[in-house]
């Protein structure tokens, strides 16, 4: 297969390099550090994916990649909902639940659709594929479906998004307005509303003027925007450090609980001991604070109380919130750690990670806050004392 690259071909190409590489390192901090990147990440991959087939469309290539033939339609619909998702989890801190299922009914529903084009061998898909691909507005009608009439999906998909995007836009501002000035939430809003913008060029000027141009400037206006998308987010993302890396989203995740209402319930001192015996248990014998990235919405599963109780609980009845407790904890298992004496071999950083923070800079803040002195100093002074 001899390839021929040209300007155009390059720049689908540097999309697709920066989508897939901003991807894998958004899901590898979402692992390490701040999980909803991951979610973020998945996307940009999804992004990445339905580039490379508008490429392998416009070029001819597809043919020779006859097993990805109706495929990226349920990228695309996957994107839709995850992404939405990304930002409500972001805002709110709501993850995904059962519920969430239905956001998923077009992919089943195209999967059930075209379930007999999925099954065909790459050969008979080769032939149909061949039929179609010198014309990308024939290829992206889906002739082939069995529930709805010819190029039903393109407009289709374009309301879906539509829909997504205003929700999405609603969320962002009504929560722009209690943003942090600096750090993670800062760069959060402004890096969102690059991508709210450059997404509503995929399908808005398509919905005004369908009826009115040609099908191929139709084709390009839904489908090289999703290049662009991917090609202008991803590279911005590499100007915003705090939402690639997750770094001080701490501050921003305090901020966003601390302005939510609090629901208010009266603890019984039956409920009360409950509560302390749970954390007793989670927190002192389990010392699940240990693990990275430990949230209020982890303790709450652990011990099977719900989070507003907690929050009260800690807030009312240890004085405290939720961030300062674990940090409390592990600076005083760090504490033990340093006067057990045999741990002299790791440097601040395995110290800070034994302990359950996630950076050597955020252990000595909170090593400062609750001590009073560095680590550093602190270690030197136990050392003196042996």
């Amino acid at each position: 297969m001899e390839i021929t690259l040209t300007f155009i071909d390059l720049i689908y190409f540097f999309s697709m390099f920066i989508g897939f590489l901003v991807g894998l390192v958004l899901i590898y901090y979402g692992f390490k550090i701040y999980r909803h990147n991951i979610l973020l990440g998945v996307n940009f991959l999804l992004l990445t994916y339905v580039s490379l087939i508008v490429w392998l469309i416009t070029t001819g290539y597809f043919l020779n990649f006859p097993f990805l033939y109706r495929t990226a339609n349920l990228a695309g619909f996957l994107f839709m909902p995850l992404m939405y998702m990304y930002i409500r989890t972001v805002l709110t801190g709501k993850g995904i639940t059962w519920k969430d299922l239905v956001h998923f009914v077009p992919v089943i529903v195209i999967l059930v659709d075209f379930w007999p084009v999925l099954m065909l061998s790459n050969q008979e898909k080769y032939l149909l594929m061949q039929s179609e691909i010198s014309n990308p507005v024939l290829f992206t009608t889906y002739t082939q479906s069995r529930f709805f009439p010819p190029n039903f999906y393109t407009p289709f998909r374009s309301l879906v998004l539509a829909f997504y995007w205003v929700i999405s836009a609603i969320m962002v501002w009504k929560n722009t307005k209690r943003r942090d000035k600096q750090g993670f939430g800062k760069e959060w809003f402004l890096w969102i509303k690059i991508f709210l913008v450059l997404e509503l060029l995929v399908f808005f000027p398509f919905l005004l003027f369908f009826w009115a141009i040609d099908p191929m400037t139709n084709f390009l206006l839904v489908h090289l925007t999703i290049v662009i998308l991917t090609l202008i987010t991803g590279f911005t993302l590499l100007f915003f450090p705090k939402i690639l890396y997750g770094i001080d989203k701490d501050q921003f995740e305090k901020q966003r609980k601390e302005s939510k209402p609090e629901k208010v319930e009266n603890l019984s001192e039956l409920k009360s001991k409950e509560i302390e015996s749970k954390l007793e248990e989670v927190l002192d014998r389990d010392k699940r604070f240990l693990q990275h990235g430990y949230s209020i919405h982890a303790l709450a599963v652990d011990t099977e109380i719900p989070v507003y109780l907690l929050t009260q609980y800690i807030n009312h009845h240890l004085n405290t919130n939720f961030s300062d407790l674990i940090n409390r904890k592990r600076v005083e298992e760090s504490c033990k750690l340093i006067a057990s004496g045999k741990h002299e071999h790791l440097s601040l950083l395995g110290l800070a990670e034994l302990s359950g923070f996630n950076n050597r800079n955020s252990f000595t803040l909170a090593f400062q806050k609750f001590r009073n002195v560095s680590p550093s100093v602190y270690i030197k002074s136990i050392k003196k004392k042996a």
